[in-house]
């Protein structure tokens, strides 16, 4: 997550501002609220919203449990969104919106979370959420299939908070629900996925 924000910042890519922060060294400031997360891993394993200094305490304790190298960033308020990138070309936008809480590890497999797709957004934000996903993907590389997860605030000012390279695949997982929406089912999906990866090697002879 780190190195992906210091790209994607790079490039223009509107994100959270944040700091890194290593185990053993501390900050000297912290707005209020905030979100703390390890740099790796995924599914928001680790991840807490801090609203004063002794939640900050815990947070950074919780996730320096899960590595040495941590993320401090600004905490966003909105809507949380996702779009997947298939082959260079964005999918339609998907809304997550947790009963309760924000979307962390129990909400994201307990289902207790209510997902739209295609989200209820004017076609112009839409749009521009699929311009930043299409671009964040471009930046780090990410040539076969990438998610882009995304938050709105009320001013509809789009941050995009980090790119998932190792997606979930049931039939009911956010990528398949975006592509049912123009028509492709989960085998078609599948399939497509299996192509698009293929054609990093042309001269290779791959039966299935």
């Amino acid at each position: 997550k780190e190195l992906t924000k210091k790209v994607l910042v790079s490039e223009g890519v509107p994100m959270p501002k944040g700091i890194s922060l290593k185990k053993g060294h501390k900050i000297e400031y912290v707005p209020y609220p905030c979100v703390v997360k390890p740099c790796c891993g995924g599914s928001s394993v680790g991840v807490s919203i801090a609203n004063n200094e002794e939640e900050f305490r815990a947070a950074v304790e919780e996730a320096f449990r899960y590595e040495d190298n941590i993320l401090v960033e600004e905490y966003v308020k909105g809507r949380e969104f996702s779009v997947a990138v298939l082959d260079g070309e964005a999918l339609p936008v998907i809304e997550i919106e947790p009963l309760e809480g924000f979307y962390d590890y129990k909400n994201k497999y307990n289902g207790a979370t209510k997902e739209t797709c295609p989200a209820n957004l004017p076609a112009d934000v839409a749009q521009k959420m699929q311009r930043w996903a299409v671009k964040a993907c471009q930046a780090v590389g990410i040539e076969t299939c990438g998610r882009v997860d995304m938050l709105l605030n009320e001013d509809e000012d789009i941050f995009c908070l980090e790119i998932n390279t190792l997606l979930g695949m049931t039939e009911t997982s956010l990528i398949p629900q975006e592509a049912k929406v123009l028509g492709i089912d989960y085998p078609t999906l599948c399939e497509k996925l299996i192509k698009v990866s293929m054609k990093k090697y042309p001269t290779q002879d791959f039966t299935l």
